[in-house]
């Protein structure tokens, strides 16, 4: 998938606001190591098929934003609590068409849904906690990453293999 990839800073402003809005039992909260603002999933990319990828991406050209994560939400469906944008900055909306466009005219299936900035908070929350309003969190974006999601016994283990800077 590709992704928004916080610094470390910015990793720890995060965390801390899973740890402030995730209680213990209300589901399993996301690691930290975890975090990240997803623009594109791709799903499983057979290991020939990642040079196109990643020439997608080569190709981007958008300017650096800030999108701020200000609205909790749970989704019942998937079962997960997670920290939305109520706004998306016209950088960002640009972004994922970009990369859309360009995966697609490399023959990856790209979503078709209307693009929802959001930080996955928890996961199999069974039902819909008490939602309080929080202090926005302002993620300054400054480049993309692909990120390698493995499948493990204890769970996925996300890695960054490639990032891209947005430039001005």
């Amino acid at each position: 998938f590709f992704a928004l990839w916080p610094g470390e800073r910015l990793r720890q402003v995060l965390a801390a606001r899973v740890a402030a809005l995730v209680p213990p039992a209300m589901g399993r909260a996301q690691r930290p190591d975890q975090l990240h603002l997803t623009l594109e999933f791709m799903g499983s990319v057979p290991a020939d098929r990642l040079a196109a990828a990643l020439e997608a991406a080569a190709e981007i050209r958008a300017e650096p934003f800030e999108v701020v994560l200000d609205a909790p939400e749970y989704w019942r469906r998937p079962q997960v609590l997670c920290l939305v944008a109520r706004e998306i900055p016209p950088a960002l909306a640009g972004l994922v068409q970009a990369l859309r466009a360009g995966l697609a005219a490399r023959g990856f299936d790209t979503e078709r849904r209307r693009y929802r900035a959001h930080l996955t908070l928890a996961r199999k929350v069974a039902r819909a906690p008490d939602l309080v309003t929080t202090d926005p969190v302002c993620w300054p974006a400054t480049e993309f990453s692909l990120v390698e999601s493995i499948t493990e016994r204890t769970g996925s283990i996300y890695r960054p293999l490639a990032a891209w800077p947005l430039q001005r």
